[in-house]
């Protein structure tokens, strides 16, 4: 277990495959079609900031947590909490909305939170890292893709929804953002020993 654990985002690649082949071989709707590809797009975003080049811990800890520590096993992360983080989130705000396509705000959390990736890839990041490229950028273009151009683009129907659909959508992703990246439990996993980080997982091939 501890194995496919600290390998959590190498699956992510064949987990994005897997989603990538649903969303083309089988027949539904355009939004549940634009929530597989979104879900194909996470799981390799996933790879991309901890697998190859990786490096998005470092980045988290020095944007989000404000901290200069360099000392990975300091950091309070680790292989587990990263897996719950990362694979919790997808599961509760973009394949929850799968299951129940009739919840709207569920529906509209899951794209609206791809602007989020966008506005923090393309902007905050590199502001405060002061470099072009960011762990998870490159991937982020095609999250961008499928929420700008395809779905609030093309799919999206403003009479569908009402201003709480919104204001329950950004509380939802918010909240759920909170659990899996913020929450005692992450915490706790995050202290857990056996999980460790590869300085390539922590730092990345482009150390920032």
């Amino acid at each position: 277990m501890k194995k496919i654990i600290n390998n959590w985002h190498n699956i992510s690649v064949f987990l994005a495959g897997a989603f990538a082949l649903v969303a083309i071989l089988m027949p539904m709707g355009t939004v549940n079609r634009l929530l597989l590809a979104a879900n194909a797009v996470l799981f390799l975003h996933f790879f991309e900031e901890f697998g190859w080049p990786g490096g998005f811990p470092l980045v988290g800890m020095k944007v989000l947590m404000n901290s200069s520590e360099s000392d990975s096993s300091k950091w309070g992360v680790n292989n587990l909490s990263s897996m719950f983080g990362n694979w919790g989130f997808l599961l509760l705000v973009y394949i929850l909305p799968l299951l129940l396509p009739s919840v709207r705000f569920m529906t509209l959390a899951a794209f609206m939170f791809l602007f989020a990736e966008v506005l923090m890839h393309f902007v905050i990041f590199p502001i405060r890292l002061k470099a072009c490229y960011n762990p998870g950028i490159l991937t982020t273009i095609g999250l961008g893709i499928i929420g700008c151009c395809y779905f609030f683009g093309g799919e999206f129907d403003a009479a569908m929804y009402v201003w709480y659909d919104w204001a329950i959508a950004v509380v939802w992703f918010a909240v759920v953002f909170f659990f899996s990246f913020r929450s005692p439990l992450y915490y706790k996993l995050g202290r857990k020993p056996g999980y460790p980080l590869t300085r390539q997982s922590a730092f990345g091939s482009m150390e920032l």
